[in-house]
């Protein structure tokens, strides 16, 4: 379903949870890290990875530590670390999303 450095919206994604993504894919990508959105992961598709740095995005709403712990469960993959982004506070205007995502990315 996905294609390195190439952003995809799935037809069941909200606007607020595809906006999330692709902010994010946009800071990762400006760091020129190889990045892929609904990447293939087990039983389900992570939002992003970053074969750049071995790690797996995945943009939450619901931040209760049970649903992120089954999500860390789901994605886990040898040699990935899996981030799972919060979010739940996350503000409309796009500049304050860049800044408050890119505190989840990690650099090379």
């Amino acid at each position: 379903m996905s294609w390195p450095n190439h952003l995809t919206k799935l037809s069941s994604e909200t606007y607020r949870h595809f906006m999330a993504k692709a902010a994010l894919f946009y800071l990762l990508r400006r760091m020129k890290h190889d990045v892929a959105s609904e990447w293939r992961v087990g039983n389900g598709y992570v939002d992003l990875v970053d074969q750049t740095t071995r790690t797996f995005y995945e943009i939450e709403f619901s931040s209760s530590k049970k649903f992120r712990d089954r999500k860390i469960q789901q994605y886990r993959t040898a040699g990935y670390e899996i981030i799972i982004v919060d979010c739940s506070k996350l503000s409309k205007d796009i500049d304050k999303m860049k800044t408050y995502l890119s505190q989840f990315v990690i650099p090379d």
